[in-house]
Formats: C-alpha cells, sequence, structure tokens
C-alpha cells in the first residue's frame, strides 16, 4: 500500500512537472508565463487539498472539478 501512494505521488509529481516544463516553451513573455504557471500551481493544489479535507470544499474551484 504504501508503494502505491509513492507511485501516484510520482505520477503526479512528474506530470506537473511536464506541464510546467510545456508551458515554458511556448512563445510567451516570462511574466507571462510566471503568472500561468503560478495561477495553474495554484488551482491544482487548491483542488488537492479539496480532494484531502474530510469536511470537503467549498471554494469556487470545487464546483469546476464536479
Amino acid at each position: 500500500m504504501k508503494q502505491s501512494g509513492l507511485c501516484i505521488v510520482s505520477l503526479l509529481g512528474g506530470a506537473l512537472m511536464g506541464a510546467a516544463i510545456a508551458m515554458l516553451v511556448t512563445p510567451k513573455s516570462g511574466r507571462q508565463m510566471r503568472e500561468q504557471i503560478r495561477d495553474f500551481i495554484d488551482e491544482e493544489l487548491e483542488k488537492i487539498r479539496c480532494k484531502c479535507s474530510d469536511g470537503g470544499c467549498d471554494t469556487h474551484t470545487s464546483e469546476a472539478i464536479k
């Protein structure tokens, strides 16, 4: 069971790294890219927090997940 969790975390980390690299190679200005990356990471972290919390999530991102 412990290895399954590690595998899932590794998969999610790899996906996040791949998404960040893909965003970095797009033709946008540095400021736009940093804002886009920051927004993306904030949204993904909020989704993870919502899924991991016992009480659920009542922010606007929980509606986007459904």
